[in-house]
């Protein structure tokens, strides 16, 4: 029987959704494999902690205030071949730090759920000093170069439509499977609508609309969004996330027009699973776990000012299949939210199941099957150049 004793998982804290489908797994793995060692690492804050402060103040500050600028750095990065100068730099971006990491640790398995990792240990794998198994999860619903590395074993997809796109850049169908976005086991449940909204004081007859910023706050004029809609209090209840953006939180609670419409604010919220299968439609970003999260739960969203990039891929992939509609600005997104929540609620139980039959709530549980299934074999553990090693060790495992 196949057994699993250390798992490596490479992360990074670029939003939520890397270091959440991280954790899903991790938790999937114990569950079947108890005895597992699982770790989890932050990839760019443990090899170079000012690389990584630098880049995420460029990321969450471009996708605030220029996301022109960050779709010119997503489109140039998804061009670059794989035996690009660029490329290869990317590709030994802390490889020594993970040589030693993975000749201490001496993981069976690795898998990435951030790309610039997988390219670092895929770049391991050509140079000969190990052959460990690779896989990686892919977060959204986009194709991007920086996904895709040569020595990669196993991709699990979020989607078919991924599936396809990775085959069209040469992968082979045999390396691919797909399993979905893995989720929290809470947004898999079966949770009782009403009893949620008596616990929230909210009404059990009208509609609920949920306004979520993402994790960092980032729709900045949720605000204005908030007050536009509470005006119509008669008819639909609100619900405001602002995240960790501390700013956006005190002006929401410094607004009187919203505390008079009844409006429940929030900042940062640990189970933010509650507030959304309480609702019936939910206003947000397009991040890969986030709409991982409304599918499992079946909750129909309006999508604003998605990231170009991935966000933008995510968004066409939901309104394809009809479980999301995209509001380009304040307006219509009250207009779509009296459409289907006042005018056409046969609307949002048709979006509802369709997000149902989309939903991959068995994702952790697979990826973890794949990954325990994978970890026989005899593998080769990198000796990083400053490693010390004993006369005897050979870096085989067997």
């Amino acid at each position: 029987m196949a057994r699993l004793s250390r798992l490596l998982i490479l992360s990074a804290a670029y939003g939520e959704g890397h270091q959440q489908a991280a954790r899903a797994v991790e938790a999937a793995v114990t569950t079947l494999c108890p005895e597992a060692d699982v770790q989890i690492l932050d990839y760019l804050h443990d090899v170079h902690p000012r690389l990584d402060a630098m880049a995420k103040y460029f990321y969450l500050q471009s996708v605030k205030y220029a996301p022109t600028l960050y779709k010119w750095f997503y489109q140039s990065t998804s061009q670059l071949t794989p035996q690009s100068l660029i490329q290869r730099q990317l590709n030994s971006l802390g490889i020594e730090t993970l040589a030693a990491t993975l000749h201490n640790f001496r993981p069976n398995i690795v898998l990435a759920t951030f790309p610039t990792p997988a390219g670092v240990v895929s770049m391991l794998k050509q140079q000969g000093r190990t052959n460990i198994p690779l896989t990686t999860l892919i977060t959204d619903h986009a194709i991007h170069s920086q996904w895709i590395h040569p020595q990669t074993d196993l991709y699990f997809a979020p989607s078919d439509y991924v599936r396809e796109g990775l085959m069209e850049r040469g992968t082979s169908p045999d390396r691919v499977e797909v399993t979905g976005i893995p989720v929290r086991e809470a947004f898999c449940r079966p949770w009782n609508k009403a009893e949620l909204r008596r616990e929230l004081e909210l009404s059990e007859e009208k509609p609920i609309l949920l306004l979520m910023g993402g994790a960092y706050g980032v729709l900045g004029d949720l605000g204005q969004v908030a007050l536009q809609l509470a005006k119509y209090s008669n008819q639909l209840q609100l619900i405001v996330v602002a995240g960790k953006n501390e700013r956006l939180y005190q002006q929401l609670c410094g607004m009187p027009e919203l505390a008079e419409a009844g409006v429940k604010i929030f900042g940062f919220v640990r189970d933010v699973y509650r507030l959304m299968a309480a609702s019936d439609l939910m206003l947000t970003k397009a991040g890969g776990l986030t709409v991982s999260e409304s599918m499992a739960l079946g909750l129909p969203l309006i999508i604003y000012r998605p990231i170009p990039g991935q966000e933008i891929q995510n968004c066409h992939y939901l309104t394809k299949a009809g479980t999301a509609c995209l509001a380009r600005n304040q307006q219509e997104i009250v207009d779509i939210s009296l459409r289907l929540l006042i005018d056409n609620p046969e609307e949002i139980r048709k979006m509802r199941q369709r997000a149902l039959a989309i939903r991959h709530v068995n994702a952790a549980e697979v990826i973890a099957q794949r990954l325990i299934a994978l970890a026989n074999g005899r593998i080769v553990y990198p000796t990083p150049k400053f490693a010390t090693m004993s006369a005897n060790s050979t870096g085989v495992v067997r």
